[in-house]
């Protein structure tokens, strides 16, 4: 009998690739949900239900989610937004007493990462070698040397984020509001786009990571065309943040390749939007968070470097 797989937001790139490796597997009836309405979402092919869900930063999300999960005896639930993914891991406990087990990230680390103002800060304390210099006020960024780069605390998809080409651009931008809080303020760095898919089975010790040079990425930060490659030094980085944050699940870290090494933008804690790469690659990170959420050992393929990858959009009729 197959189990069943709950995939949320199935209109992004991310949840599309979720679903076609569940689905390419033939062991999962599939359930899609998104906002949006079914003919607005081609991914709603690809799976064997579709429903609308409301908005995962409502306030009665949960109790919403986990009824679903329990009329529907959901096996497996893979979210791929950040907040949602920050939302339901914090009530692991509530999925599983309806016997729902979460294919997302332990709670502590998706804490740790989505907020970016507290992890520079950890950052700093952990990792300084690979930190971009950040400002915690207006006093400090008065003082600083342009271009600097601006984002939200909390945000997705590069939404918001900006470079910051003087003070006085700095002042009107953030309107009186704190940085650190609301924005992260950084220094400008200029470099290779660096994109790596991480996984660690916490009960076995297993890691896993498939390293991504963008060749071309998109204006929502998502790499189109991308190349895989390995360098042993970025291996060490990845696998001590891996370590010293405890990580138990698939998420995704960003780095700056540079002339002076590597610099980490940020570690998104959730399947990434190439993980379709990742998959194609040899690492499928889909199934492997499967095995990660039974306590079981993962399966591992050799990871093709040297291999190209590259997106393209298609047009499906809905009715």
């Amino acid at each position: 009998m197959k189990k069943t797989a709950l995939v949320t937001a199935i209109g992004t790139v991310t949840a599309t690739a979720v679903v076609r490796e569940l689905k390419k597997s033939g062991d999962f009836h599939i359930i899609g949900a998104d906002i949006n309405r079914q003919y607005e979402i081609a991914t709603s092919l690809d799976t064997d239900e579709y429903y609308v869900f409301p908005l995962a930063v409502e306030p009665s999300y949960i109790d919403f989610a986990v009824d679903f999960c329990k009329n529907h005896k959901v096996d497996y639930y893979f979210a791929v937004i950040d907040k949602e993914v920050v939302k339901i891991a914090e009530n692991r406990a509530k999925f599983e007493e309806v016997g729902t087990k979460l294919c997302v990230v332990n709670s502590e680390f998706a804490d740790a990462c989505h907020y970016k103002d507290r992890f520079g800060e950890w950052i700093r304390q952990n990792l300084p070698e690979v930190a971009i210099r950040e400002y915690r006020s207006l006093e400090e960024a008065q003082a600083a040397e342009y271009p600097l780069f601006i984002k939200p605390s909390e945000g997705v998809a590069s939404s918001g984020c900006r470079k910051i080409e003087s003070y006085k651009e700095l002042e009107a931008s953030v309107k009186g509001q704190e940085l650190g809080s609301k924005y992260v303020l950084q220094d400008f760095v200029e470099g290779t786009n660096i994109t790596v898919d991480c996984l660690r089975n916490r009960k076995t010790g297993q890691k896993l990571q498939i390293q991504r040079r963008e060749l071309l990425r998109n204006s929502n930060g998502c790499g189109i065309a991308v190349e895989i490659f390995h360098d042993a030094g970025l291996e060490t980085i990845c696998n001590t943040l891996m370590e010293k944050l405890d990580l138990n699940g698939v998420v995704n870290m960003e780095f700056f390749e540079t002339g002076a090494g590597y610099r980490i933008i940020e570690i998104n804690p959730r399947f990434s939007a190439g993980t379709l790469y990742s998959c194609m690659s040899g690492g499928n990170t889909v199934l492997n968070a499967i095995h990660i959420a039974e306590g079981e050992p993962c399966e591992f393929g050799e990871i093709a470097v040297g291999a190209h990858f590259a997106e393209r959009y298609e047009p499906y009729r809905m009715d």
